[in-house]
C-alpha cells in the first residue's frame, strides 16, 4: 500500500534511475523494484522487451502502435524496496512496480495507486548463517523455518553476554525480506525489535547485496532471496551456510511471489501496459524468467497460471 496521497494527472515525480536500458530514445518505461534489479533479471527482461517491441512496431504506422509509444525508446530501473515501490507509483515516479506483498498490493489497487496486477515470477527466501553455526542449526533437516528461527532466538538469549553471541541481521526497511522475517518472528511469538530491544537483533537498513555482505562479515544469520544469493560475490556465500530454502508451495513462508503493478496514472501508461502484457506471455517475459541463470543457477520460477492470480 502507498503511504502518500495519489494525485491523478500530477506531473511525474523525478527519481534518478539506477540503471538505464536501451541504446537511444526517450525513457518511456520506468520500473521500480529491488532485488530483481541487482540480480540482473530486470536488465535482461527490459532489453528483451525493447527488442521484441521494436521489432513488432518499427515498421508499423504510428496509428497502429499503442498510444504514446515511440521507437526507439529506453527503459530504466528505479531501485526501491516493496514499500517504496507503491509510493513510486502514487507519485508517478514509476510506470510499473514489481512488488512482493499480496495484501499490500490489493490495498494499493483499492487506493487507486494501480489498476492492474499480474503474477510476474516466483523468488524464494533462504535462511543462511555463518559456517561456524553458533546456534547449532541442523543442516538439511526436515525442521520448519519456524523451528529454526526459534532455535536462533534461544541461542541468542543464551549467548547474549558471551564473547561470541548469536546474532540475526534484519534489513529492517519494510522490504519484502523484512516483512517476511517479521512474520516468522511474530508467528513464533517473538518481536525482537520491540521494547526492551533485543541487542542480538541487528537492524541494518540497506539493499540485499549490501546486507548479505555485512551478515557474512559479522557472522550473522539472515534471510536472503535466492536471486541475491547466487548473484553476489562467491567470497560472501563461501562464508555462509544455507539452512532453509523456499519452494513453490503456496503455503511456504519462504515463497516470495512477485507481482507487476501498472500505475493508474503513470506518465507512460500505454508502454507500461504493453510491458506487462509481454511479461506474462509464455513466449515473452516468462520464457526469459524460466531461462535466466547466474553462475549456472536458475534464480526464479515462472508465475503460476493466471487463473491463480
Amino acid at each position: 500500500m502507498a503511504s502518500v496521497k495519489v494525485i491523478p494527472n500530477a506531473p511525474p515525480h523525478l527519481v534518478e534511475p539506477t540503471e538505464i536500458y536501451g541504446v537511444e530514445g526517450p525513457i518511456t518505461l520506468r520500473i521500480a523494484t529491488g532485488g530483481a534489479g541487482q540480480s540482473g533479471l530486470l536488465r535482461t527482461l527490459a532489453e528483451a522487451f525493447i527488442n521484441d517491441f521494436s521489432q513488432q512496431y518499427s515498421s508499423a504506422p504510428e496509428s497502429e502502435r499503442p498510444p504514446g509509444c515511440v521507437i526507439p525508446f529506453r527503459a530504466c530501473w528505479i531501485a526501491s524496496d516493496t514499500s517504496a515501490s507503491f509510493n513510486n507509483l502514487a507519485l508517478n515516479a514509476a510506470d510499473v512496480s514489481i512488488t512482493y506483498h499480496a495484501t499490500a498490493e490489493k490495498i494499493a489497487m483499492g487506493q487507486g495507486v494501480a489498476d492492474r496486477r499480474e503474477n510476474a515470477w516466483r523468488d524464494h527466501f533462504m535462511l543462511v548463517g555463518p559456517k561456524s553455526n553458533p546456534a547449532k542449526l541442523p543442516v538439511g533437516s526436515q525442521q520448519t523455518v519456524y523451528d529454526l528461527f526459534a532455535q536462533i532466538f534461544c541461542a541468542a538469549i543464551e549467548t547474549a553476554n558471551s564473547k561470541h553471541p548469536v546474532r540475526y541481521l534484519s534489513r529492517f526497511d519494510k522490504s519484502a525480506s523484512n516483512i517476511c522475517e517479521s512474520k516468522i518472528w511474530i508467528t513464533i511469538g517473538q518481536a525482537p525489535w520491540s521494547h526492551p530491544y533485543s541487542t542480538w537483533y541487528h537492524q541494518y537498513i540497506d539493499f540485499p547485496f549490501q546486507s548479505l555482505r555485512i551478515a557474512s562479515k559479522l557472522a550473522e544469520y539472515t534471510l536472503v532471496d535466492r536471486g541475491t544469493w547466487y548473484s553476489i560475490e562467491e567470497d560472501v556465500t563461501d562464508s555462509l551456510e544455507i539452512f532453509a530454502e523456499g519452494t513453490d508451495d503456496e503455503d511456504d513462508p519462504l515463497l516470495n511471489s512477485a507481482h507487476a503493478l501498472v500505475g493508474a496514472f503513470g506518465a507512460n501508461k500505454a508502454m507500461a501496459t504493453a510491458f506487462v502484457d509481454w511479461l506474462i506471455k509464455p513466449d515473452g517475459g516468462q520464457k526469459i524468467i524460466k531461462e535466466f541463470a547466474v553462475k549456472g543457477h536458475v534464480l526464479y520460477t515462472t508465475a503460476p497460471e493466471r487463473s491463480e492470480a
